[in-house]
């Protein structure tokens, strides 16, 4: 299998965690026009086009929410590589950075929830979003343990 050294995933890690930021500030100016393509756009229950204005309205604002729950896991992940980077890897603080993520993932779920009244394809995103925060509180666990035992390691020296 292919192997790469650590400071070169870690620098791709962060590369790629702020184009995703970036792609994140471009989606707050383009969300208008995605979430109306989007509604507009007709699935197997037929076209959306029976939604109110309140509902469309309401389809904006989740948007805006998933995107700003989206940007905030993103930059709380660019944060944990910087740390990660440092060799700051079995603290408290960065267990709380996967805390905090892992938040974010089960706040997606719920905004998804809202949005599977109207696309059904968000039942699929809110199950793959407490899926993932589950698996990231699995690994926050394990570093939370790793990073106690480190610190007793630390003061038996």
């Amino acid at each position: 299998m292919f192997k790469v050294s650590a400071k070169f995933s870690n620098n791709l890690s962060l590369v790629i965690a702020f184009v995703f930021l970036a792609g994140c500030i471009a989606a707050a100016f383009l969300m208008p026009t995605v979430t109306n393509m989007l509604i507009d756009t007709p699935d197997n229950i037929g076209d959306r086009a029976s939604i109110t204005e309140c509902g469309r309205m309401f389809v904006h604002i989740m948007a805006y929410a998933l995107l700003a729950i989206v940007t905030l896991a993103d930059v709380l992940s660019i944060v944990l590589l910087f740390r990660v980077r440092k060799g700051y890897v079995f603290t408290q603080k960065s267990v709380s950075l996967i805390r905090g993520v892992s938040w974010c993932c089960v706040a997606l779920c719920i905004a998804f929830l809202a949005l599977g009244v109207y696309f059904q394809l968000a039942l699929v995103m809110a199950f793959l979003s407490l899926f993932l925060g589950i698996c990231l509180r699995v690994v926050k666990n394990v570093i939370e343990e790793a990073t106690l035992i480190k610190n007793e390691n630390d003061l038996t020296v």
